[in-house]
């Protein structure tokens, strides 16, 4: 009982976070450019609105579900919803998995990898995307890879994509995210989540 309360408090500090850092920020957001007039950029705006709705829709949906998906589900149906749009090739690999990641964790690794994907669809012109997976004692390794054309990390902006959606999430679960990437050497994210979570499945 006492490891089950841990857990719950866990699991609702991360909820409570998730809506502070996005949704919270979010909504503010456009409040306040509701009331710059003609200067503030609608289209922007409706487009931070309905990115948003989609996050709370799947986060919601993932965690009340009388039946959650696992992360191996999880990642076929993102890859799947991202292939549809991609002109080019989305592969899923999974390594070793053991489904004992909690609902929450597999929602928020899914928001993360749909990130990765829409963010190597907009911008690296690439031919293949693979997306890796292993999940091992409540911990995970997930890479999203391209082959695209890269950039030059010391110079690149990092968006909200990657600052919020992708970097956030991982914190959020008590692990962290590493770019890595070259001027016409691809595109890669890695997410570590859980504790110690280098060494998931390693």
């Amino acid at each position: 009982m006492p490891g089950d309360v841990v857990k719950i408090d866990q699991e609702v500090d991360v909820l409570r976070r998730r809506l502070h850092d996005t949704t919270l920020q979010t909504l503010e957001y456009i409040a306040n450019a509701g009331m710059l007039g003609t200067g503030a950029d609608l289209e922007r705006v409706m487009r931070l609105a309905a990115r948003e709705a989609t996050e709370l829709r799947y986060l919601l949906e993932g965690i009340i579900a009388d039946d959650p998906k696992t992360l191996a589900e999880t990642l076929r149906s993102v890859v799947a919803d991202a292939a549809s749009f991609a002109d080019h090739r989305i592969e899923l690999a999974l390594g070793p998995m053991d489904d004992s990641l909690d609902a929450l964790t597999v929602v928020e690794i899914g928001g993360a990898v749909r990130e990765a994907l829409t963010n190597a669809r907009k911008h690296a012109e690439a031919t293949r995307v693979t997306v890796y997976a292993e999940e091992d004692h409540g911990r995970a390794l997930i890479t999203v890879s391209d082959d695209g054309r890269g950039v030059d990390l010391a110079r690149a902006r990092r968006g909200l994509g990657l600052a919020h959606s992708i970097t956030a999430r991982c914190e959020r679960l008590g692990g962290h995210a590493e770019i890595a990437s070259a001027p016409g050497q691809g595109f890669r994210v890695t997410l570590h989540v859980g504790a110690d979570a280098e060494s998931a499945a390693a």
